[in-house]
């Protein structure tokens, strides 16, 4: 059986797991969505929701890895070969995010270098939408 590479330090690890964990979406997405949909009261909800499920799966996931030491097709694979394609859907959905998180990079970067000589006049958002 081959050898896998491991984590040097439990801090990398833990600095790796929150960066997927929490994600471009919650730093971008989490204070319009809060405040669009009333603040505290929204806060509530979303807290219960993540206490209850996703911390939970999160552990889950984390555990299966570790138990297992393979990709997550492979993982579900030794489980149960009929839920192999569980492990797929998290691949494909990874690299849905990955495309996501690319463009709006993209975005982040233009603007930052467009910003230097402010090209955009006085209509930002029409300069940003007729180039990307």
């Amino acid at each position: 059986m081959e050898t896998r590479s491991q984590w040097g330090t439990r801090a990398g690890f833990v600095l790796a797991a929150m960066g997927s964990a929490i994600g471009l979406g919650n730093i971008w997405r989490f204070p319009a969505t809060a405040y669009e949909n009333g603040g505290g009261a929204f806060f509530i909800p979303y807290l219960i929701a993540l206490l209850t499920a996703g911390i939970p799966i999160l552990i889950m996931e984390f555990t299966m890895g570790h138990k297992y030491r393979g990709s997550a097709p492979l993982t579900f694979r030794k489980i149960n070969k009929k839920s192999e394609f569980v492990g797929w859907w998290a691949v494909m959905v990874a690299f849905v995010i990955s495309t996501y998180y690319s463009v709006i990079i993209a975005w982040a970067i233009s603007y930052s270098i467009f910003s230097l000589n402010l090209s955009w006049g006085d209509d930002t958002g029409a300069f940003l939408m007729g180039i990307i």
